[in-house]
């Protein structure tokens, strides 16, 4: 029997939840999925190598889906994730096969009081922890690329500034870029 929402806060009932949950495999295998179309992230999260699904699928009709996109909170937070993890619920006690394809938390509001955008009370992402805190960690890929290219950049102007045109070319047979400073509109990024 899951906690009472009303009585329990969100993390005491993901937690209850966590001790019973499927694996990724068991969510798969429900789906239709095979192990090979699975890209597990450990054993409870994982994402779909959807070009494998769309390649056996593609004499198959298209299915259906609901697309939540932007809705107003009610004031006690419940949004995007709930309600689409709410939908998710719905069908899947109506017998259907569904799935949700949720994003990754931005990590600032995770730590505030606006919640980690997993849903809430009986209608959440779990496990919790790792949801919420790095998921399959793409948003860190795509930082650490941008961050990269910040260096490459910076770096590059750095030697330009401390070298002359003569010793770029005898050090390391750069040609002088001359980027202005002041043009440039990328930053460096965190996800906070």
């Amino acid at each position: 029997m899951p906690l009472d929402p009303t009585k329990h806060a969100d993390w005491e009932i993901a937690q209850d939840a966590e001790k019973s949950m499927s694996t990724i495999y068991e969510i798969g295998e429900r789906l239709g999925l095979s192990k090979e179309e699975l890209l597990p992230q450990g054993h409870y999260i994982g994402k779909i190598d959807y070009r494998a699904v769309l390649e056996r699928l593609k004499d198959k009709p298209n299915g259906k889906y609901i697309d939540v996109t932007a809705i107003t909170p009610t004031p006690l937070g419940e949004g995007k994730s709930t309600s689409s993890m709410g939908l998710v619920q719905g069908l899947g006690k109506l017998g259907k096969k569904v799935s949700a394809a949720v994003r990754q938390p931005s990590g600032g509001p995770t730590m505030n009081i606006k919640g980690s955008a997993a849903g809430g009370g009986l209608a959440q992402c779990i496990p919790l922890t790792p949801f919420s805190l790095g998921f399959t960690g793409d948003i860190n890929a795509i930082m650490n690329a941008h961050n990269l290219a910040m260096v490459a950049l910076t770096s590059r102007m750095q030697h330009e500034r401390n070298y002359n045109d003569e010793q770029l070319e005898r050090l390391s047979k750069m040609k002088r870029l001359d980027i202005d400073p002041t043009k440039v509109e990328m930053g460096w990024v965190i996800d906070y």
